[in-house]
C-alpha cells in the first residue's frame, strides 16, 4: 500500500471516490458444534437464522446491561463465526465468552488469521476485492468491510488501489465518524452507559429473541420509553479533551466523549453524550470553550 495522501485529498477521496485502509478491528473466532447457540444465549442480537457472509451486529453486555464490547458477528460456515471489535475490548470478550462457555462444544480464541479491508467512499460498493463482504455505512457513507485471511491483506489493499481507491489513515476515517456523530467503543461506549445512552439499542438488540446477558434492565429502560441520555453532534469553539464536562445554564448537562479538528476538518467538532432535555442550538460550556449543539 502506498503513502496516503494529504488530509485534504484523503477526505475527498472518501468523500466522492473511495478511501481504502486495513482498519485496527481485533478479530475472535468462536468455532465448534454450538457455536450460534453460545452467542445467541449471551449477545444482545438475535442470530437465528443468520446465513454464511452474513454479519450482524450485538453487544456484550454486563448483567447490569453496562456495555463490554460492541461487535460484528459474521458467518463463515456451519460452525464458524468471527467477531470483529475494538482492540479495547479483546481481552474482555474473549474472557467472558470463555467464562460462560461451560460445556458446551466450541472453542474461542483471539485470531491474526483473519483481517479487515475497508473501502469507503460513493464507488466503495463498485469495487470487487474476493473476500467475505460486509455492507455498512460510515454516516452517509457506502462502506464495505472486506474479511480476507491475514496473508492476504497487502494484495488486497494493492488490488483496490489499482481500482482506484486512495489510501487513507484511520485518522481520517475517525474524522468523519465524529463529524457524523456514529459512537464508538472505547471512545463514546463503555462500562459507563447502557445501550440506549449511547443509541446503540434499534442496532443491536432484539427484544423478539430470548434471554441474553443484561436483558431486564435493558427492557425495563426500553419500556420505559427512552433514556435521560444520549450522544449529540457538537460544534466547537476551540479544541477540548475527552472527558470535559458540558455545562448548561449552570447546571451539568454532559460529557464530551469524541473529538476531531485540523487537519481533517476546518472547524472542531465533537460526540457528547448529553441529558435528553438539552435541546438542539443550545450553547454549552466546555471548560470555557463555546459548543453548540447540532441537529
Amino acid at each position: 500500500m502506498t503513502a496516503a495522501p494529504s488530509p485534504t485529498d484523503q477526505l475527498a477521496a472518501l468523500r466522492t471516490g473511495c478511501g481504502v485502509l486495513a482498519p485496527a478491528r481485533a478479530i475472535v473466532a468462536v468455532e465448534g458444534l454450538d457455536a450460534e447457540a453460545l452467542l445467541q444465549n449471551l449477545l444482545t442480537q438475535d442470530l437465528a437464522g443468520i446465513a454464511d457472509g452474513e454479519a450482524r451486529r450485538a453487544l456484550l453486555l454486563t448483567p447490569k446491561a453496562r456495555v463490554l464490547a460492541d461487535v460484528r458477528v459474521t458467518r463463515l460456515g456451519p460452525e464458524r463465526l468471527l467477531l470483529d471489535v475494538e482492540p479495547v475490548a479483546v481481552d474482555e470478550l474473549v474472557k467472558q465468552l470463555t467464562r460462560y462457555r461451560l460445556g458446551s462444544k466450541v472453542q474461542i480464541e483471539a485470531t491474526d488469521q483473519w483481517a479487515l479491508v475497508s473501502l469507503i467512499g460513493p464507488t466503495a460498493r463498485a469495487i470487487d476485492l474476493p473476500g467475505t463482504r460486509l455492507a455498512t455505512t460510515l454516516g452517509d457513507l457506502p462502506r464495505v468491510d472486506v474479511v480476507v485471511p491475514t496473508i492476504e491483506r497487502v494484495d488486497a489493499l494493492a488490488a483496490a488501489e489499482r481500482s482506484g481507491a486512495v489510501p487513507v489513515d484511520e485518522a481520517a476515517v475517525e474524522a468523519l465518524r465524529v463529524e457524523a456523530g456514529e459512537v464508538r467503543l472505547g471512545h463514546d461506549v463503555d462500562e459507563r452507559w447502557m445501550p440506549a445512552e449511547v443509541g446503540l439499542v434499534e442496532a443491536t438488540v432484539s427484544f423478539d429473541k430470548g434471554c441474553f446477558i443484561g436483558q431486564e434492565p435493558v427492557t425495563r429502560l426500553h419500556r420505559r420509553g427512552h433514556a435521560n441520555r444520549g450522544p449529540r453532534r457538537i460544534a466547537l469553539s476551540a479544541v477540548v479533551t475527552p472527558g470535559t464536562e458540558l455545562v448548561l445554564d449552570g447546571k451539568e448537562a454532559g460529557v464530551v466523549t469524541s473529538v476531531a479538528d485540523v487537519p481533517w476538518l476546518d472547524d472542531p467538532r465533537a460526540i457528547a453524550i448529553l441529558r435528553v432535555e438539552v435541546p438542539e442550538g443550545a450553547v454549552l460550556d466546555a471548560a470555557g470553550v463555546t459548543g453548540t449543539v447540532l441537529p
